[in-house]
């Protein structure tokens, strides 16, 4: 049996999305060029991480896209 990671319900490491929030909401505190991070953040991200980002904020996005065009639409619409 393959030993797992997980005790008592908890990983050891924490979501990367989460983690990669944290990130991004730090770098902004003290960098002017947010929004070029943000991008690089989008391009780091699956088109499933995509899809269900936009609709966290009410857009709606066809995976039959290319990634690149996900990221700008998303981009442009956030």
């Amino acid at each position: 049996m393959a030993k797992s990671n997980i005790k008592n319900g908890i990983t050891a490491e924490k979501p990367k999305s989460f983690i990669s929030k944290c990130i991004h909401t730090f770098k902004c505190l003290f960098s002017k060029d947010c929004e070029k991070i943000a991008r690089t953040e989008l391009n780091a991200m699956t088109k499933n991480d995509l899809e269900i980002l936009g609709r966290e904020n009410g857009i709606e996005l066809d995976k039959r896209k290319s990634k690149a065009k996900l990221v700008e639409q998303l981009y442009n619409e956030l």
